[in-house]
């Protein structure tokens, strides 16, 4: 018995100095590829609600939505285009009469134009999205990865004389896809990329 475990114990080691021989003569760098986005739509939250206190000139919500989509509508923007969202309002936590609608569009013009229908009070807005299409990885773009951690692996290579080998391992790094963004007030979209660990041999 002693010997079985004897046995295992020098096994477990050569494995691990072998593992730890094959680490000190390997490259490990990171490869990337810039992944082109396509905005599928732009969003624009809208809060419409009455105004606190009481007053003669205060007007009802019925008043104020009514007004709102009027407004969109001398604008260009249809109607349809909004979405109510009564949950939505209510998470606000405004405490007064009022709901919240979603615009959405394509448009970067008609994005412009429904961002002028909030004043700041009564109407204002609470976010502001892009929601993307879907990525689609393909062969060019995992190409390029590894092309550039090569790259990047010659060059160390050759900083400490050693001959770059064969790929020992890659793993895919990208980060998870992220469909829909906040955006203050539609900031440039920030690149994307497609990344790739590499570990290569060296002689």
């Amino acid at each position: 018995m002693k010997k079985i475990i004897l046995a295992a114990i020098i096994l477990v080691s050569a494995l691990g100095s072998h593992a730890q021989e094959q680490q000190t003569h390997s490259i490990q760098v990171n490869g990337i590829a810039k992944i082109d986005r396509e905005v599928e739509a732009y969003l624009i939250d809208f809060s419409i609600s009455v105004e606190h206190g009481e007053s003669e000139s205060k007007r009802s919500f019925e008043e104020l939505k009514k007004s709102f989509f009027t407004k969109a509508k001398e604008a260009g923007l249809n109607e349809s285009q909004f979405k109510e969202d009564k949950l939505g309002y209510q998470a606000l936590q405004y405490f007064r009469e009022g709901s919240l609608y979603t615009f959405q569009t394509r448009s970067r013009d008609e994005l412009l134009k429904a961002a002028r229908l909030a004043n700041g009070s009564v109407i204002a807005i609470t976010s502001t999205r892009v929601k993307f299409k879907p990525v689609v990885k393909d062969e060019k773009q995992f190409e390029t990865a590894f092309l550039n951690s090569r790259e990047k692996a010659a060059i160390i290579a050759k900083a400490i004389n050693k001959k770059l080998g064969p790929v020992l391992m890659v793993t895919d790094l990208t980060a998870q896809e992220i469909r829909v963004e906040e955006s203050y007030y539609f900031k440039p979209i920030e690149d994307q990329y497609l990344s790739l660990l590499v570990s290569f041999a060296i002689e």
